[in-house]
């Protein structure tokens, strides 16, 4: 066994290390919570698969483990070579989407899914995916100076949307793009998605399936009950996955069009967080570079070459 974890079997054992090291995680968004996650899961001798989109942009550095010198990567793959240099575990690094037509190959042979991404739809997707195939999963969300998480498991007590209901519409959510984000938080949710994740694989101490809430702003760290909801996609014998997809893209010859299923947007709210000029039913912007032209049916239209590029500005400015 590698001298890397000598302080760790000092701590449990042989035993469990091994099972540790026999384990496979998927990781969904490698961000603020993701790429710590996974620093910290790789060094401890945990199997990953990380799933992600984006691409490493200098904002990024103020609460990541990236460098300049990953600007322009694909986070996933930055996120390889950083674990290549620190950890002796096998990383699968994957540049997409999760979504309902492909989470069946991403979730194949993984004990526990934590998620680390930046919105609502991949939440309700992962939920869905979790009740059908009896996966935990620990979700983490961090804004301003406020931080949540909670564990998962399928049997075992609420399912997200016990804890969230109903979809929110887009626009309607705060991010850390339009709120900013106390960079501090971000570690301190980050590490305790990994001490859950490490605790279920190696079956150590306490696990925790009520919601965590801390708001540094405050100094308050207090646990939620979240309780079953009658009636909710988890109390139901069988579960199905929706290969609709909330968001649509489309080419067009100025770049891409995104479109959601959505209500009326709030532009003059959406203005207010982001800037740009509102002109009666469209908000034309700036956003990490690109000109972005946002109409009030949730109707975008984005100046850019990449299709997975214009889902994640989608995303990132209305938070769906």
């Amino acid at each position: 066994m590698s001298e890397i974890y000598d302080r760790q079997v000092k701590l449990f054992g042989e035993k469990k290390q091994n099972e540790l090291e026999d384990s496979l995680v998927l990781l969904l968004g490698c961000g603020a919570l993701g790429s710590q996650v996974a620093n910290n899961l790789a060094r401890a001798g945990v199997n990953l698969r990380i799933v992600d989109r984006d691409i490493v942009e200098e904002s990024n550095l103020h609460r990541t483990l990236f460098s300049r010198n990953d600007i322009g990567k694909p986070k996933a793959e930055a996120m390889e070579e950083i674990l290549d240099r620190s950890s002796e575990v096998d990383v699968e690094v994957v540049v997409d989407d999760f979504s309902s037509f492909n989470w069946d190959s991403y979730v194949e042979d993984v004990d526990i899914v934590v998620d680390c991404s930046d919105n609502m739809s991949t939440r309700y997707l992962l939920n869905r995916v979790s009740l059908k195939e009896s996966i935990p999963w620990i979700h983490g969300s961090v804004v301003r100076y406020e931080g949540r998480s909670i564990t998962f498991i399928p049997g075992q007590g609420s399912c997200f949307r016990c804890l969230y209901p109903e979809k929110p519409s887009p626009g309607s959510l705060e991010t850390c793009h339009s709120a900013g984000i106390f960079n501090p938080i971000a570690s301190f949710i980050a590490s305790y998605q990994a001490s859950e994740t490490l605790k279920y694989l190696a079956d150590i101490g306490q696990m925790n399936q009520n919601l965590l809430v801390a708001d540094f702003s405050k100094n308050s760290l207090r646990f939620v009950e979240v309780g079953t909801k009658d009636g909710c996609v988890c109390s139901k014998d069988t579960v199905k996955i929706d290969t609709e997809e909330d968001i649509l893209i489309r080419k067009t010859c100025e770049g891409y069009q995104v479109t959601s299923r959505t209500d009326s947007l709030d532009l003059e709210k959406i203005q207010e967080r982001y800037g740009g000029e509102l002109r009666c039913i469209f908000l034309q912007l700036t956003f990490s570079g690109e000109d972005v032209v946002l109409f009030e049916n949730g109707r975008m239209q984005i100046k850019t070459d990449s299709k997975q590029r214009a889902k994640s500005i989608y995303t990132k400015i209305l938070g769906v």
